[in-house]
């Protein structure tokens, strides 16, 4: 499957879905059905986030698809020229600045050089970005997912993160705020499903985006799976409920209770 008919399929549900129903289905209904909804512009760290993805997983084609600026200077006939040269040199690529490239090196090294890590999404060992496509058995929600390596020697699923703070108790967090968890148990779901294989090992390799882009590479628990479990399941229920009565309601409509949360008191 193309990457922009991957993106494009809107009948069915991926995690990021997902992540929307849970706020609300009219969040959903906005970014991936209004017939009237502006095409999404990628902001600067989403073409980072990106571009590090794929020189880290699929470094043999990111210099197809990427291209690092030079440093010239633009107010001079001579700058105009060079920086004229290449982008004619590298029309159709997505052009980074040398600072953008220079940090997606620095991100894609620490992680492909990590002796664990490095061994996780060895090529030779599988493949990235495989589009998986799948019909919930419980709910019967048509969904899709792309793992961004899976490792199929090791029949395991690895997750690349980019983090301000890959240490565990910050990473944990970020597990439970982006719903990280829920990825898991959805993917690992996906895969054994779709390959007829026993459940993929989920492993994130956490990497920070700063100096001195420190790795770390983390399983969530049991505990923590059956919850993503529980979560992408419920929230599967509600967006087949809202397709079936065409209904993407957005929050209660009637006078809620509300107390202030707990690290506020």
């Amino acid at each position: 499957m193309i990457e922009q008919d991957y993106h494009k399929d809107t009948t069915r549900i991926s995690k990021s879905g997902l992540d929307l129903i849970a706020k609300s289905p009219a969040h959903y209904w906005q970014k991936y059905l209004n017939p009237n909804r502006e095409p999404d512009s990628p902001t600067p760290a989403l073409v980072i986030g990106a571009a590090t993805h794929m020189a880290t997983l699929e470094p043999a084609i990111y210099h197809t698809a990427y291209a690092t600026a030079p440093v010239v200077d633009r107010r001079t006939k001579d700058g105009k020229q060079a920086f004229a040269d290449f982008e004619l040199a590298n029309e159709g690529k997505t052009i980074l600045t040398a600072e953008q490239g220079a940090l997606v090196e620095s991100i894609s090294n620490a992680v492909r050089l990590h002796p664990t890590a490095g061994r996780l999404i060895n090529p030779d060992d599988g493949a990235a970005e495989i589009p998986v496509l799948w019909i919930d058995q419980d709910t019967g929600a048509p969904c899709k997912c792309r793992p961004d390596f899976a490792n199929t020697r090791l029949n395991a699923l690895i997750d690349l993160k980019t983090t301000d703070d890959a240490s565990p108790a910050a990473f944990a967090r970020s597990v439970y705020n982006y719903r990280y968890h829920v990825q898991a148990a959805m993917y690992s779901d996906a895969w054994e499903q779709a390959n007829n294989l026993p459940a993929p090992a989920f492993i994130f390799i956490a990497v920070e985006k700063t100096p001195p882009f420190a790795v770390a590479i983390y399983v969530l628990d049991d505990a923590a799976i059956n919850l993503g479990r529980a979560t992408y399941k419920e929230n599967l229920k509600t967006y087949m409920s809202c397709r079936e009565l065409n209904h993407w309601p957005a929050y209660s409509e009637n006078i809620e209770p509300l107390s202030l949360p707990s690290y506020a008191k």
